[in-house]
């Protein structure tokens, strides 16, 4: 679409959607939809997550950085990540990282840096006078109040040219930023997030900032004074007048003396600038103002500091994940840890044998399905690497009516088996057609999960979107970790009924 000056909201609107804005397709929906359930397990989050090689990367390197993790306590995955850290910690990161994705990507760079930098300083500080002043869900706070700009954001990403106009008009004496945009664009960008909050469904504290951001209410003025704070420092600096008229709103609000309002407020700039830098944006890290005595934060980190842990790196989404001995060892540490545990869950040891069979073992797709308690119908309840969450659906098979195939022969003989291309020619029948259907035709490793010698499910995974070959030494990694898993369910039931 070709857009003169001054089109309408609308025609804004329809930009936007035909672009596609990437904070807002599939990860980042799957992760708001997730946490809008409040019986969605942690496991859900981190299966979401483990569909992006990249953002799992970046996950892990983010959660064994010192603002979100400083007891320094290793994590190597994306399930311990949330379980150490929590469920809400780490959807915030993944929201943050996906954000700065989204913007590093857009054609007018120095005014969307300049954005997230805004945008993450605001998070921080409103999240943090939330918690001081014991909100049900600082975390809540966060996410409203990185979000309530996303109009400008996403104008920044695509606007191309009109950014240039908007930008050349504001530099005129007179012209806020504001009256620039009512004059070239026909209306506010803060109108633009508001239909777009509404639009894309996003949380209801969010809409209702937005919509009514004079409210006297506690949540909505936590939200405004994030971003009064992060603005008033960008455009004033900490020791201006306005800066201790805030600090003393914050004092009132947080019910606090002067002096630990301010120095709350200037700790939580330099945790943001710190943020930022740890997600990837050094640049936007440099632009949040810091008080004197914080300066010296934001250097050029070294490379041993940018290493990541062990067992973090991934290679970029589109390449298959190489078999990580480490790494395997690492999760096996962490599965034994489950298991060990008191409170040992089931949905955890299956997350955990998933992720180290998909990024350990280097497994292309990884399905764990579930049986019926007659042993009649199975069915995918977690999957990582299908591309479409249709296939998973579509991972639901009956009991032959005569005969068997592989994966009720698995269930029924308690046998792991590695079906190979020969052994498929030679039985044709041996793999159903819906399963032909949903992996193609490429060898795939097959294992029961069994509690006290009954089948309940299987472990199913192949390389066969990069046509790797399936070797001996996968297949014994493969039936290592399933059995892990058997060993763990089975001691968790024992304890169950002591």
């Amino acid at each position: 679409m070709t857009l003169s000056p001054k089109n309408s909201l609308e025609d804004w609107l329809e930009v936007i959607r035909d672009q596609k804005m990437p904070i807002f397709e599939q990860t980042v929906h799957h992760i708001v939809s997730i946490s809008d359930d409040d019986l969605a397990p942690a496991s859900a989050l981190a299966n979401v997550v483990l569909q992006d090689a990249s953002l799992t990367a970046r996950l892990l390197k983010l959660s064994n950085s010192i603002v979100y993790n400083p007891s320094a306590t290793a994590i190597s995955t994306v399930t311990r990540a949330v379980i150490v850290l929590g469920f809400d910690a780490v959807r915030d990161m993944c929201l943050t990282l996906t954000l700065v994705d989204t913007l590093l990507q857009g054609p007018a760079k120095v005014r969307l840096e300049s954005e997230l930098a805004h945008a993450m300083h605001a998070a921080t500080q409103a999240r943090a006078l939330a918690a001081e002043r014991g909100d049900k869900s600082p975390e809540e706070v966060f996410i409203a109040t990185l979000l309530y700009r996303i109009g400008e954001l996403a104008f920044w990403c695509f606007g191309n040219e009109h950014c240039e106009r908007v930008e050349q008009l504001a530099k005129q004496p007179g012209i806020t930023l504001e009256t620039a945009q009512e004059r070239v664009l026909g209306f506010r960008l803060s109108q633009l997030s508001r239909r777009l909050a509404h639009e894309w469904s996003l949380t209801d504290l969010l809409q209702e900032a937005i919509d009514h951001p004079t409210r006297q209410d506690a949540r909505i003025q936590t939200i405004m004074l994030g971003h009064q704070v992060a603005r008033c420092a960008e455009q004033q600096g900490w020791n201006s007048e306005e800066m201790e008229r805030l600090v003393r709103r914050t004092a009132r609000l947080i019910d606090a003396s002067e002096s630990d309002a301010r120095k709350l407020l200037q700790e939580k700039a330099a945790i943001a600038a710190t943020m930022a830098h740890d997600c990837g944006a050094p640049t936007a890290a440099r632009l949040i103002p810091l008080p004197d005595e914080y300066q010296s934060l934001i250097a050029e980190p070294d490379a041993e500091s940018e290493a990541p842990p062990a067992g973090v790196e991934t290679p970029p989404p589109v390449a298959p994940l190489p078999p990580d001995p480490r790494l395997q060892l690492s999760i096996l540490r962490e599965l034994n840890s489950a298991i060990e545990s008191a409170r040992c869950d089931f949905n955890v040891i299956m997350e955990l044998v998933l992720e180290g069979l998909y990024r350990g073992v280097g497994m292309d797709r990884v399905i764990f399905a579930l049986t019926t308690p007659d042993k009649r119908l199975i069915r995918a309840k977690y999957a990582l690497g299908l591309p479409e969450e249709a296939a998973i659906d579509a991972f639901k098979f009956a009991r032959p009516t005569t005969g068997t195939n592989i994966l009720f022969e698995t269930l029924d003989l308690k046998l792991p088996r590695l079906v190979t291309l020969a052994e498929r020619e030679r039985d044709p029948r041996l793999t159903p057609e819906d399963l032909v259907a949903i992996l193609g035709i490429a060898p795939f490793m097959i294992a029961p999960i069994t509690i006290n010698q009954q089948s309940i499910g299987f472990f199913l995974a192949d390389r066969g979107l990069s046509q790797r070959p399936l070797d001996p030494d996968s297949f014994e990694d493969f039936k290592h970790f399933v059995q892990q898993a058997n060993l763990g369910l089975t001691l968790a039931q024992q304890r169950h009924h002591r």
